[in-house]
């Protein structure tokens, strides 16, 4: 049935259609275009992979991709002949390459290019091309943009499909049949168009890529400094790639391995090269094989880094992690290994972390507490930079670069302190006072360290007053309490404790108990009521003489000690009896 009748007024413009995945050529793509199917008509041979695999298929039969090139050489032989071009780009069955290659060939005839179709890929990347003809459109771009090294090899992906490898560099294009053996000319070029700046060697006849930041005698001998990462290709040509320059670069850089990928066709390194990475953390004995966990999380990061879903930048830290994490016994210290069974070994190991001599003495000394002391079920510790614990799966103990000395004895400060204090000379119930302060009122270590003369000086002090603060309970205890406080710290902060709320009359009474003992009363009494004071009384002239005896034991020479002491325990039983707590 014939179509409405379409009316059209005077001045109207005329609808233009453009069909969908196409723009306007500039002037600049319609030259480019042009060149390259200038190009194409030439030498169409030169636009073509180079089959060097000479072998047979199973059965005698003829591998798909000598097929595919007897038929472009059918249209080689036609490519002036457009009719003919037109029926073979619009064929129904026949080779789809060939397809595309006949459209191509037919679009060379064309003297103007003003719309031409847009093909973008996240893998083979992005070009202009001339649409012709029932071919594929990523074939046809790939067919006339042979500039493009990944692009070029798209036509092919379904030869690559059946097992067929293809490599493409500046200089060839070539097809290895089912042998991935690729081409030396091809890593050259590979090598020459990455991100990195190699240096090249050789060795029994194989050439070497190395980065700067690798040395050869070292990757032959398997010494391990900063570790790299080694590629070896199926026919002996190496290329190693360091730490440093594996973790350098900008984030708008190709990955190496994406570049490498791109540039064949089946994209599977595996099949061409193998990989390995090579780490050892500083102070591992060379005698000693790395856990086997540690290779197959090394394995794990690989396969990883080649199916592009890791970071570049990350391969080499992920790398030294696993094998950090692997490691079952010992410590580790900014990355380094040590034994921990030698404190000089260990001191050493700390000078890297900062903090003071003092800090770093102390820590040494709280890390190998720790870790000699054993851990629970086999769960190591890992000390973190914001001064917090992890866990680790082995028994292990571990200090994260970064981490400071005080971060260190901040976190182990509780478990392994009076240990620690131990060590530097300090025991006792000296060391318990000083360990006791630290743990409940922290100061920052360096300051904590500076004022160890005097809080030593303080804790002996401490230790001649014979009843611990908070060793008794009740009104007699909280008199102790008071009676350390004003004798140790100050009245006046003895005072404040003894005129806050009071839960009970007990309580209260001994707090008046010790301030009229202590002749700091006036002006108080607004802060007990009667029954507080009325009991107080009785109390008052005990708590003098544990008072004054108190005193007595902080200013005595060691000869009165003994004597001092034995009064003490008598004028506390006497208080104790008073309080009816004996």
């Amino acid at each position: 049935m014939a179509k409405p009748a379409q009316v059209e007024f005077p001045g109207q413009k005329r609808q233009r259609v453009r069909l969908r995945g196409t723009k306007h050529a500039n002037e600049a793509t319609a030259k480019k275009l042009k060149k390259d199917l200038g190009r194409l008509l030439d030498n169409p041979y030169s636009h073509l992979p180079e089959m060097l695999w000479k072998g047979k298929m199973r059965w005698g039969r003829t591998d798909p991709v000598t097929k595919t090139l007897k038929e472009l050489d059918k249209i080689i032989k036609k490519k002036h002949d457009t009719k003919w071009l037109s029926k073979r780009m619009m064929a129904k069955r026949g080779d789809p390459v060939a397809k595309a290659f006949a459209g191509s060939i037919h679009a060379c005839h064309d003297e103007d290019f003003t719309t031409v179709g847009k093909f973008s890929s996240a893998s083979f990347g992005s070009a202009s091309f001339v649409r012709r003809g029932d071919g594929k459109q990523g074939y046809l771009a790939g067919l006339q943009n042979y500039s493009n090294v990944t692009l070029r090899m798209l036509p092919w992906e379904e030869h690559a499909k059946r097992g067929m490898y293809f490599f493409s560099w500046k200089g060839g294009f070539v097809c290895t049949g089912p042998d991935p053996s690729p081409p030396e000319e091809w890593i050259e070029d590979v090598m020459s168009r990455s991100r990195f700046k190699f240096k090249n060697s050789e060795h029994e006849g194989a050439k070497i890529w190395l980065t700067d930041d690798v040395e050869l005698e070292s990757v032959l001998s398997n010494e391990v400094d900063d570790g790299f990462i080694k590629f070896t290709f199926k026919n002996g040509s190496m290329v190693v790639i360091g730490f440093e320059s594996l973790k350098s670069g900008d984030k708008k850089d190709t990955s190496f391995i994406q570049h490498l990928a791109l540039s064949m066709l089946p994209p599977f390194l595996p099949s061409i090269v193998d990989i390995d990475a090579f780490w050892k953390p500083s102070g591992w004995p060379s005698d000693t094989d790395l856990p086997r966990e540690s290779s197959e999380g090394v394995d794990k990061i690989l396969d990883a880094w080649q199916g592009l879903v890791m970071n570049e930048g990350l391969v080499a830290q992920a790398i030294k992690r696993s094998v950090l994490d692997s490691i079952e016994s010992g410590l580790i210290v900014n990355s380094n290994w040590i034994a921990g069974d030698e404190y000089d070994e260990v001191r050493k190991a700390i000078n890297d972390v900062a903090g003071s001599k003092d800090e770093q003495d102390l820590a040494a000394h709280i890390v190998m507490i720790c870790y000699q002391s054993g851990f629970e079920d086999n769960i190591g510790m890992r000390i973190n930079t914001r001064g917090e614990t992890s866990e680790r799966k082995t028994p292990t103990l571990e200090v994260l670069e970064g981490a400071s000395c005080g971060d260190i004895l901040g976190v182990l400060w509780e478990d392994y302190g009076l240990e620690a204090l131990g060590e530097i000379g300090i025991t006792g119930d000296e060391a318990e006072d000083i360990w006791h302060k630290q743990n409940t009122k922290p100061k920052p270590f360096g300051k904590f360290l500076k004022s160890l003369d005097s809080a030593r000086e303080s804790a002996k002090m401490s230790a001649r007053i014979p009843t611990k603060s908070g060793e008794l309970g009740g009104s007699s205890g909280f008199i102790v309490d008071l009676i350390r406080i004003g004798l140790l710290e100050g009245f006046g902060k003895a005072e404040r404790v003894a005129t806050s709320r009071h839960p009970s009359i007990d309580v209260a009474a001994a707090a008046w108990a010790w301030l009229l003992a202590a002749d700091r009363s006036s002006g108080q009494e607004w802060h007990f009521d009667s029954d507080a004071r009325n009991k107080a009384g009785a109390w008052m002239q005990s708590t003098k003489k544990l008072l004054d005896c108190g005193a007595l034991l902080l200013k005595c020479g060691d000869d009165e000690l003994a004597d001092l002491t034995d009064e003490w325990f008598t004028n506390l039983n006497l208080l104790k009896t008073e309080t009816g707590e004996a």
